[in-house]
């Protein structure tokens, strides 16, 4: 799980389900990337860098 993204969305929205709202996906896609089980696109991950101010190493896939 990639605790370090899902502190930032907590930080910045208040909730996944908002962050979902926020960038336009099923919430379902939050929960995915977070656990490691979605990887982004290179365009997904810049918008959602762009929306969370956030540097690009907190979304890189988790080695498990």
């Amino acid at each position: 799980m990639n605790k370090r993204l899902k502190a930032k969305i907590i930080e910045r929205f208040g909730s996944q389900a908002d962050f979902a709202q926020e960038i336009q996906v099923d919430e379902s896609v939050i929960s995915r990337v977070i656990r490691g089980r979605r990887v982004l696109s290179p365009e997904d991950r810049a918008k959602w860098c762009e929306v969370l101010g956030c540097d690009p190493s907190i979304l890189a896939p988790l080695s498990k």
